[in-house]
């Protein structure tokens, strides 16, 4: 299944998502759509049991639209299944980014019914053609469906029946060897029925049935099982579950995680019988319910490998089904985002779009999309369903590798928000948020106390490094005309020392534009010299010429990306973070502390900070404690930590750095009323 458009679907007002062959992992907030696409695959394939459990309803025809329309894109189809979807395929013109090979589309049409009237069945249509006259040929295609598991104890008592009969049955295989296990089972219980106990309790209740019946038709009564069926065999066994090597006990005893990974593991076995299909989707909302970051990993690999096993394998015989599985998973946790490639992503964005009839400029900019729907009423505009896959991001050359290594659990939070901060090391990420703390508690109360609110829901990534363009480009640049993030800061150094050519990443070959050249002074878009401090630009003596400015370097490559200027926001520490903790006015008593705190016998060395004349200097004086040639080497991290916890703890008297400030009030919408 290479792409699936939804059309007028509940929230997926007009969506188009590209999966991958082996194993999508779909991410987003709460509400972004994640339940709603797995509902479209449920729609657009039978299930592998033929027991479906998700029918149409009007109520999943979005209220601006008559008629619901879901499409299914199959690529990679060699000559014999183009021959089973004959009717089913289309032109190379029209399965643009689909896998080599042939294609195959299938759509399905559902319109609301008027009032009272009831609803009509969804009307499919194959390929170029206006129905589906062969619709045998659809149904070869399957899913399983593995719901978010709220109490799997309960639900491995109420259908492990039902599954166990389809293990069973895919473990006997032909009709006939299902036959004979049922005729077997039932010269077992014919053998029961003769036992001495069962013989007396027979007695037991003839004795006075006899009586009770000798004065009008005399009765006695047998006792025998019914004969037995797969299903009914299925239903009599218990699931059962204890430590290796312990005996197994009832499934109450065991813990939600392991029980969920037991039902798992039953529908796992279930997908013995994709065999019998040529293609089966693994459907799997939310498994990292109750189960520890080891074990979501554990289960992600197991399903990558069975699909990747799967598409390789060979049909049984000539004419067989193909038997390949396709694994699509939602989720929250970043442990699955993180254990998964980047190319695996495809991230679910919650919109806000204005209904058609509200007149919206479509080449007004995001902010001023945003300022206008918040001035309609609110019927005018829906919360509808984006996707960005990550795949189709273009990425250059190495930077979808780098992400990889780089996105571990913590950085890859950044992909279920809409707001993210950068920074380059671990100092700015313990301070920022005990920065906010103090800005924001300068604003009026209910202003503080939304804007504390958006700060609290944006993630802060410490890249650990300069290395910032892999991440901006995931974030910012456009897929299918949307992006991940809606805003995002980067708090970066000026580094003065840097060569002009010492560019920070791999960022050669960008296919989204030409990176700018890495040569002092930068120019920005309007052409103003970015760097003041190069001697060669300012015709003057003066300090040492900052030969590479990160900041507008970056600038520069967003720029050329088309991202919105709107969209982020730079703040550059002059030369550093901790030269620019000491520049306000009025900070350095409350520094000189945790200092002491550090270092109680380094008054010495505190001396350069009290003896200089300007701001510039004193901040020069601080920052040089941090260098590690002045015999001193005061650990950036520690102190960072020191300096937080004080924040948080005291409240002192102490100034946030103006550009951390601007950043801060940015980044959580301060004056902004559509933030």
């Amino acid at each position: 299944l290479g792409r699936v458009r939804a059309k007028g679907f509940k929230s997926l007002l007009d969506t188009d998502v590209a999966l991958r062959p082996g194993v999508t992992v779909m991410v987003g907030e709460n509400n972004a759509g994640k339940s709603n696409f797995i509902d479209v695959l449920r729609l657009l394939t039978d299930p592998l049991d033929d027991r479906r459990t998700r029918w149409w309803d009007a109520e999943d025809v979005h209220s601006w639209v008559d008629t619901a329309e879901l499409t299914a894109l199959y690529g990679g189809l060699s000559a014999e299944e183009g021959g089973t979807h004959l009717q089913a395929l289309i032109s190379p013109a029209d399965d643009t980014g689909m896998p080599a090979g042939r294609s195959a589309r299938y759509m399905a049409r559902f319109t609301r019914p008027a009032p009272g009237e009831r609803a009509q069945r969804p009307a499919w249509s194959a390929g170029r053609l206006m129905d589906d006259p062969e619709p045998e040929a659809r149904r070869t295609i399957r899913h399983v469906y593995l719901p978010p598991l709220r109490n799997a104890q309960q639900e491995l008592a109420s259908s492990a029946g039902n599954r166990l009969r389809l293990i069973l049955a895919a473990e006997l295989g032909a009709k006939e060897a299902i036959k004979a296990f049922e005729e077997e089972q039932a010269e077992h219980f014919r053998g029961l029925e003769s036992h001495t106990k069962i013989k007396a309790a027979r007695k037991r209740i003839n004795e006075p049935l006899e009586l009770l019946t000798a004065g009008a038709h005399p009765q006695h009564m047998g006792l025998s099982f019914a004969e037995p069926s797969l299903a009914s065999i299925a239903r009599a066994l218990r699931t059962r579950m204890g430590d290796e090597g312990l005996a197994v006990e009832d499934i109450g005893r065991s813990g939600l995680g392991y029980a969920n990974l037991l039902y798992i593991a039953t529908v796992l076995a279930e997908l013995d019988a994709a065999r019998d299909a040529d293609l089966t989707l693994f459907l799997v909302e939310e498994p990292e319910a109750h189960l520890h970051p080891q074990l979501q990993i554990l289960l992600l690999e197991h399903l990558r490998a069975q699909a990747m096993r799967s598409q390789s394998a060979s049909p049984r015989k000539d004419g067989a089904p193909q038997g390949r599985i396709q694994v699509v998973i939602t989720t929250h946790s970043p442990v699955l985002a993180a254990a998964t490639t980047v190319r695996d992503l495809v991230v679910l964005k919650r919109c806000r779009t204005l209904a058609p009839s509200s007149g919206q400029d479509p080449a007004a900019t995001e902010s001023e999309k945003e300022e206008a729907s918040s001035k309609e009423n609110a019927s005018t505009f829906a919360f509808t369903t984006a996707a960005v896959p990550v795949n189709e991001i273009p990425f250059a050359e190495h930077e979808a590798a780098k992400l990889d290594r780089y996105l571990d659990i913590t950085k890859s939070a950044m992909l279920f928000g809409s707001r993210v901060i950068l920074v380059e090391g671990l100092a700015e990420a313990l301070l920022i948020p005990a920065f906010a703390d103090l800005v924001l508690s300068s604003l009026p109360e209910a202003e503080q106390r939304r804007a504390k609110a958006v700060f609290r829901g944006t993630c802060i990534v410490s890249v650990d490094g300069v290395d910032f363009t892999p991440y901006l480009r995931v974030l910012l640049v456009e897929a299918g005309g949307v992006r991940i993030a809606d805003r995002v800061v980067v708090i970066t150094d000026q580094d003065p020392g840097k060569k002009a050519a010492e560019i920070d990443d791999d960022s050669r070959a960008a296919p989204v534009g030409e990176v700018p050249s890495a040569r002092a002074p930068f120019e920005s878009a309007a052409g103003e010299a970015q760097n003041a401090t190069d001697p060669e630009a300012s015709g003057a003596e003066g300090p040492a010429p900052v030969r590479f400015n990160r900041a507008s370097w970056l600038r520069g490559n967003l720029l050329q990306w088309q991202v919105p200027q709107e969209s982020f926001h730079i703040a550059e520490s002059k030369p550093t973070l901790e030269p620019e903790l000491m520049r306000p006015d009025g900070n350095q008593e409350f520094l000189a502390d945790i200092f002491f705190d550090l270092r109680p016998k380094s008054q010495h060395h505190w001396m350069a900070v009290t003896e200089a004349t300007t701001a510039d200097e004193r901040a020069d004086a601080f920052g040089a404690l941090f260098a590690k040639g002045t015999g001193i080497g005061l650990p950036k991290g520690d102190y960072a930590y020191r300096l937080a916890e004080r924040l948080v703890q005291e409240q002192g008297e102490f100034t946030v750095p103006a550009h951390l400030a601007a950043a801060i009030r940015w980044i959580s919408g301060v004056g902004d009323t559509t933030a």
